[in-house]
């Protein structure tokens, strides 16, 4: 299967069978995309799509606040969530089948924090070489050590945004909590603080890639 994908762009090329092109249209809230000359469908997740890059696709969206619509001809265009809209992206009485689907998901973005945690004890770690008889060089050196920390925490930060937004959509799709502790290595009450986690206000997160660290 050949894919082509042009930086900044949501333009995919792919075997007309799975995807064609996947556009955003920032006006199409209040109305049903249309194609080849008629109304478009809500693309859900599909069980056969073994590849999962259109079902990801798909999930990626429903996290965004959008929803993916699909032509007969394989042309997709995203468009944001209407309201009143259905919440679920899976079709109706197949939640069992997607379970593995939500738990990858979870499970990645699970890696993603482990490996932010690391690279910020790194930074940490570099303080011990900031100590010099020369001011001026200490205080670049300083200077340049905080910016680092800074940028090492901002990517924890949202590492552990991306994982709240993985186990909110699992959670909503009826993926059990304790599967999900079981798959992120963590205790219950801890995914369940991170699913609240969006709740909290903005000063009260700094702990919360810590937090996590701390419980695997």
């Amino acid at each position: 299967m050949s894919q082509q994908q042009h930086p900044g762009s949501t333009d995919e090329k792919a075997d007309p069978s799975t995807l064609r092109t996947i556009g955003r249209d920032p006006g199409s809230a209040a109305r049903v995309p249309v194609h080849c000359g008629r109304p478009m469908t809500v693309r859900t997740l599909d069980f056969a799509e073994v590849q999962d890059r259109v079902n990801h696709a798909v999930a990626q969206a429903a996290i965004d606040g959008r929803r993916i619509h699909a032509c007969s001809c394989g042309f997709l265009q995203e468009t944001p969530l209407a309201v009143g809209a259905a919440d679920s992206i899976v079709p109706d009485g197949e939640t069992m089948l997607f379970r593995p689907f939500f738990t990858r998901r979870v499970l990645a973005a699970a890696g993603r924090v482990e490996t932010a945690e690391w690279s910020f004890d790194q930074a940490l770690a570099d303080s011990g070489s900031l100590a010099f008889r020369d001011a001026e060089e200490q205080a670049q050196r300083l200077c340049a050590f905080e910016s680092g920390l800074e940028a090492e925490r901002w990517r924890l930060d949202q590492a552990v945004e991306e994982l709240r937004d993985e186990l909110r959509l699992a959670v909503g799709h009826d993926v059990p909590i304790p599967l999900l502790a079981r798959e992120t290595a963590l205790e219950e009450a801890d995914v369940l603080d991170l699913l609240h986690l969006g709740d909290l206000p903005a000063e009260s997160r700094g702990g919360a890639g810590s937090a996590f660290a701390a419980a695997c």
